[in-house]
């Protein structure tokens, strides 16, 4: 255990003097893999608390990973299939959690992204609106619209962040 501390440190020390700049305690510059390539569209539901009106704002980001496979259990003769969607988004400082994202202006909100349970993220760039109020744009359309080119509904969500993490990012994933 001694000796993998030692050349953990040791490891983590090279990395850090090469990666980042002078005074510099994350490795944020620490370059991401090549395959994370994947532009992801975002689509985070606001429920407004005084008129339950809901409205859903887009952000597009690039430089992504995203990971699609497909499960088929057979239990009693029924074969299911469940598709597992995965993405790793690389830290953003537009990203604002839940709590924080909900304050900021409606006007503003487009401007930053948050990630949770029930948001939808589509894989590529599209410019879809999503509108619950008129048939055709609701946010189960968009799913529908976009099952087989990738899209998921958030329902697992990890913050994998902070001092001294190689590739800081946040990790999603979803059906």
């Amino acid at each position: 255990k001694k000796r993998y501390k030692g050349i953990y440190r040791a490891w983590s020390t090279v990395l850090v003097e090469k990666y980042c700049i002078e005074g510099c305690t994350q490795m944020s510059n620490f370059p991401y893999p090549a395959w994370w390539d994947a532009t992801l569209t975002i689509y985070n539901k606001y429920e407004n608390p005084l008129t339950n009106q809901i409205t859903w704002f887009r952000s597009v980001l690039n430089n992504c990973f995203w990971k699609a496979a497909g499960n088929k259990v057979t239990m009693n003769n029924s074969e299911l299939e469940t598709d597992n969607i995965t993405a790793r988004i690389p830290e953003s400082p537009l990203f604002r959690d839940y709590g924080t994202w909900i304050t900021i202006p409606n006007d503003q909100k487009g401007e930053y992204f948050t990630l949770t349970e029930g948001d939808i993220v589509v894989y590529g760039e599209v410019a879809d609106e999503i509108n619950e109020y008129q048939s055709g744009h609701r946010s189960n359309d968009l799913l529908k619209k976009y099952k087989k080119s990738g899209c998921m509904q958030i329902d697992g969500i990890s913050l994998d962040v902070g001092t001294m993490r190689v590739c800081p990012h946040y990790w999603i994933k979803g059906k």
